[in-house]
């Protein structure tokens, strides 16, 4: 499918996430949405260089924190300065895909938006190109309905939430629609190994395509006050007294998932199912599943920097300098992360409890991060 030629298309992407389970890489200061994780460009760089193949630089938006600003213009700068959304607290997805909403809509009374995240990793890009063209035709079709992207599931993870369809919806060319039955939590182990054999569940990865207008209908609806505070700071834009007016009404605004905020309530939801080689890249474990056999040693080791390795297997080292030696004797299965500031040591399939160290650093208080 060709590009849009915009035609009241656009795409938000969401880049206010601070991606601790990849400490210490990725840090409040520098999340991992500006790390060049995977590849020799940042997430958020990959992430404009597939969105751009749907709409103009003009129709993508970049919703985040204000202290992300200077890093989301160095990393994006081919983005325009008036695209740029960001707010002065961290209140989740919610209230932020809402304001950016509300601003383009402004701009654009029949306005579809596409709600993409910063920090994902897609292996097949023409196919994730083809299902968010897609997904905007069928919404244009149908603006009363909320479509959603579901990832096809390739486990029974436990770490995302899962949509289920219903019946089908509708066809367009290859793809079918379906409706959208349920928004499920995180499952347990044995709840997501039947929702992966059933073929019915999809992984939600916040892929959102609405119509500007429906979104801030439903909006009023299930949250009149967070309705109210939303049209008093798009009224003030591009007013001396804008930064003001955000933040008295942003610090009001209930931390809430959109997921929770709207999609759950709404009763026009579509799911488009999509395999486009899709990860969150959410812990190390994920990050060092992505690493290549051909990239390990016969040992099943991979290393980056000055590493020896004795008696060591299947262990996965990432060095932040070439000329500092990691030595390792006897280690099975561990991953290894080092920085200038710290150096994290966790077993294979603990390395979601890297958040935790992060928690347990604030609570202290005994480094900044």
């Amino acid at each position: 499918m060709k590009k849009t030629l915009n035609n009241h298309s656009y795409v938000l992407i969401m880049a206010g996430g601070s991606g601790t389970r990849l400490f210490p890489r990725s840090t409040d200061k520098l999340p991992k949405q500006f790390q060049k994780i995977i590849g020799e460009k940042t997430l958020i760089e990959q992430t404009y260089d597939r969105v751009k193949k749907t709409v103009d630089d003009d129709h993508i938006y970049i919703s985040s924190n204000h202290k992300y600003l200077d890093l989301i213009k160095k990393h994006l700068p081919n983005i325009p300065n008036k695209n740029y959304i960001t707010e002065p607290v961290k209140r989740n997805t919610g209230p932020a895909m809402a304001l950016a909403t509300s601003f383009i809509y402004e701009k654009d009374k029949d306005a579809i938006i596409v709600t993409v995240c910063s920090d994902h990793l897609v292996a097949k890009e023409d196919d994730y190109v083809t299902k968010i063209l897609t997904g905007i035709d069928v919404v244009k079709n149908n603006r009363g309905h909320i479509l959603c992207i579901g990832i096809t599931p390739t486990s029974p993870n436990t770490g995302y939430g899962y949509i289920e369809k219903g019946k089908e919806f509708l066809k367009k060319d290859d793809h079918v629609v379906y409706t959208a039955k349920r928004f499920v939590e995180k499952p347990n182990l044995e709840l997501a190994k039947k929702y992966l054999v059933s073929g019915n569940f999809f992984w939600n990865a916040a892929y959102f395509i609405w119509e500007a207008k429906h979104l801030l209908d439903e909006l009023k609806k299930q949250s009149p006050k967070m309705h109210g505070g939303i049209k008093k700071i798009t009224k003030a834009k591009n007013k001396k007294d804008y930064l003001k007016v955000l933040d008295k009404e942003f610090f009001k605004f209930e931390n809430i998932a959109i997921d929770y905020l709207i999609m759950e309530k709404t009763k026009n939801l579509l799911v488009l199912p999509a395999d486009i080689g899709w990860s969150d890249i959410g812990s190390w474990d994920v990050v060092v599943d992505m690493v290549g056999s051909h990239l390990k040693d016969k040992d099943g080791n991979y290393a980056e920097g000055a590493v020896v390795n004795i008696d060591t297997r299947n262990t996965t080292i990432f060095s932040h300098d070439k000329n500092k030696i990691i030595a390792t004797v006897g280690l099975d299965n561990f991953i290894i992360i080092t920085t200038e500031d710290a150096t994290v040591i966790v077993p294979k399939g603990r390395s979601e409890d890297v958040k935790k160290i992060v928690d347990e650093l604030i609570n202290k208080k005994s480094i900044n991060i």
